[in-house]
């Protein structure tokens, strides 16, 4: 095992260029590109790059940018970024190389890209060119609808246009200062509304985030300087305590059996939160930056694709570090729908300052930092469709032309405004009455904020108050409301609030609150019908209540029970004519149907379970100060990791449960392990020891009684 501690904060764009200044020297800024292509790119065509290079040099001849610098550095810059910062491959590289070459219509046109370089890169060049127009154009909303139309359609099919604009944005906004103050913040707020958000859905973090904070730089300048001049003269200060924070981590991983055992790598880093994420925060709870204490972040980066690992070491690091209640977000099982995957957490640190936790493996840092830009890294050529694999991405694809091929009646306004808020801005942020920051897809209900919260406040509830108004159900939140849920003593989910739901665990909450309400129902009208039965003196053998509920005119016995226990049917009248029938020589029909179990009930393979089960209703557990049942299981299996990692995998996807801590260690064939969790209340201690007995190779499974 090694541990590499990372050093506070990143270098600068300007600190990484010093050690070579670009527009002094083409051949030597040619040579210095050469050189990077080496190192980024698993095999590339040096002749070509060259070749589009000198176009792009004979193009844009005699150019200066408003900076002084020669205009071909601005598409050498565009290039280094696809290169190393998205990044992508040699045909990115030579398009953004060549993007800005047919503005000078006069020297080189799209044919002659295509007869130099082929096909591919020269759409991509023209794409990025059509959308430059539009830009610069200032068209006017009538015709932007129809060009967005075609444009964000035919973007799509080749993801490189739209990343190429996103690397020809960011060198803009990096060079923003030599431009007018009306360019300034006309091209801000474009950066702003529409590329920060692309950046984001593409899951370029730090695009994002630079992209932001150049935005925030020229909209709201006295804010920007106010906050980084704080940063700047607590930087001493924070380094120092991030180092040690990050201290005991250290040390208590470096003791994990598990870690020593699988031979784990990691690195442990801490970072600041970005400017506009400051000044969000800053302005939701009213509070100028000296009071707000969660500006820090700590990241462990695990060196294994194990994602089981990453909860494991998240348990670790909350035996160390409390965590702050209702901040844990598990991305790992529910990743974000721009491929995000991580464990976050807030947890209260070195004297009561609270820090950010994040936990993700390698692969998962991948994602992070370069977005899904990182499906593609590693091999050797991007296929026009690669990224387009990812089921996130598809997705988005789809929404992007069901907006225009389903326009429908709305004006071209209306157009516009669908594609920038439904489509670009995808995410909203939302608060507590207690000032706890939420994240929610656009378009989210009070209702999906409720099950945000909690599941079992979401099957309770019966209204909400958002910014102290009472609002329908079907309200739609913005970002910066405060959201304050009415509920019942008891639940009442029901079927048609899945129309009002948008996020995915609202809605799986509401079908599976459904699916074991009719499983009850199902179990409830089979006891009727026994009992009927039994009163009209009536035999119906097992394998015939199937016949009998088809000649009845319903699919299967179980929509036969349900109907009983809805009182949908009329059970004195039902049993008085199968009675009848049966008197009269009436035969049960004999048609074959496959009988489909649709309650999704778990099987359990060991008896162990049942006795288990019976002995739970009889134990008392302490609740904490939260309400939560603080629960200690000791669970014995046999000697195969895989065994714990499928069993703890279970375990943890049992919704509204938080993980304290995890330990581990082996005893001759047998391993063992060590959980403490909070849990709502005992039904969900029955789900998780449901999910824990149906992991074959399980042997015994305890409760700490000194704990509980």
């Amino acid at each position: 095992m090694s541990i590499l501690t990372l050093p506070f904060g990143n270098k600068t764009k300007a600190e990484e260029n010093s050690i070579h200044k670009f527009g002094l020297d083409a051949q030597s800024d040619l040579a210095f590109l050469l050189k990077e292509c080496k190192i980024h790119l698993n095999k590339f065509n040096e002749q070509k790059i060259r070749k589009a290079f000198m176009m792009c040099m004979d193009a844009h001849e005699n150019q200066i940018r408003n900076s002084g610098d020669p205009y071909y550095t601005h598409p050498l810059e565009v290039a280094r970024i696809v290169l190393k910062e998205i990044p992508l491959d040699e045909t990115s590289v030579i398009a953004a190389l060549l993007h800005d070459v047919p503005d000078q219509g006069d020297v080189y046109h799209i044919k002659d890209i295509r007869l130099e370089f082929g096909s591919t890169v020269a759409n991509i060049v023209e794409n990025i060119y059509r959308i430059g127009h539009i830009e610069n154009n200032n068209l006017p909303v009538e015709n932007q609808a129809e060009n967005y139309r075609k444009l964000l359609i035919s973007l799509f099919r080749d993801v490189r246009i739209i990343l190429i604009k996103l690397a020809d944005r960011l060198h803009n906004m990096r060079t923003l200062e030599y431009l007018s103050e009306d360019s300034r913040i006309k091209l801000s707020r474009e950066t702003m509304d529409i590329y920060a958000p692309f950046a984001n859905r593409f899951g370029l973090r730090n695009l994002k985030w630079e992209l932001e904070d150049l935005a925030f730089k020229y909209l709201n300048q006295e804010a920007y300087e106010e906050i980084r001049t704080a940063l700047n003269l607590s930087r001493e200060e924070r380094e120092e305590y991030i180092k040690q924070f990050i201290k005991p981590i250290e040390e208590r991983l470096a003791q994990e059996e598990l870690l020593k055992k699988l031979k784990i790598k990691y690195t442990i880093d801490g970072r600041p939160k970005h400017l506009y994420s400051i000044y969000n925060k800053m302005r939701a709870r009213s509070k100028s930056i000296h009071e707000l204490y969660d500006l820090f972040a700590v990241r462990v980066n695990l060196d294994n694709k194990d994602p089981y690992l990453c909860h494991y070491v998240y348990g670790v690091v909350a035996s160390i570090y409390k965590p702050v209640p209702e901040t844990f977000k598990d991305y790992i099982n529910n990743p974000k729908r721009n491929g995000y995957q991580s464990i976050h957490s807030a947890v209260v640190g070195l004297n009561n300052r609270i820090v950010e936790i994040q936990v993700r493996n390698i692969s998962m840092h991948d994602i992070a930092e370069k977005g899904l830009a990182a499906h593609f890294i590693y091999k050797n050529q991007v296929g026009q469709h690669s990224i387009l694999e990812k089921k996130q991405i598809m997705e988005w694809v789809q929404v992007v032309r069901s907006i225009f091929e389903n326009a429908g009646l709305n004006t071209n306004e209306d157009i516009i405004k669908n594609v920038r808020n439904n489509f670009l801005l995808d995410e909203i942020y939302v608060y507590t009455p207690n000032n706890e920051f939420r994240t929610l897809p656009k378009d989210s209900t009070p209702l999906d904020f409720a099950f945000d919260i909690h599941t079992q406040i979401g099957y309770s509830y019966i209204g909400a108050k958002v910014n102290g108004k009472i609002v329908p159900i079907e309200h739609k939140l913005e970002s910066g409301d405060i959201v304050e849920i009415l509920t019942s003593e008891q639940p009442q989910p029901k079927s048609d609030w899945l129309q009002y739901l948008v996020t995915p665990k609202a809605k799986s909450a509401i079908i599976k609150y459904l699916k074991e309400e009719e499983k009850h129902n199902i179990t409830e009208g089979k006891k009727i019908w026994n009992a009927k039965l039994q009163e009209y003196a009536i035999r119906i053998a097992d394998d015939e209540i199937d016949k009998v509920a088809i000649s009845l005119q319903f699919p299967s016995q179980e929509d036969l029970f349900l109907a009983i226990a809805k009182k949908k049917i009329d059970l004195e009248r039902t049993m008085e004519f199968i009675k009848y029938k049966l008197k009269d020589g009436f035969k049960i029909g004999n048609e074959l149907r496959k009988i489909v179990d649709s309650t999704s009930s778990t099987l359990l393979s060991s008896d162990n379970y049942l006795h288990f089960s019976e002995k739970l209703d009889s134990i008392e557990f302490e609740r904490n100060d939260r309400g939560l049942f603080e629960l200690t299981i000791n669970v014995s299996v046999n000697d195969k990791i895989q065994i714990l990692e499928e069993m703890n995998s279970k375990m943890i996807s049992v919704n509204d449960i938080e993980l304290k801590s995890l330990s581990y260690q082996s005893e001759g064939n047998i391993l063992k392990e060590r959980i403490e969790l909070l849990v709502p209340d005992k039904k969900h201690i029955k789900m998780i020891f449901e999910n824990i007995w149906s992991v074959h190779g399980v042997i015994l499974v305890e409760i700490d009684k000194n704990k509980n």
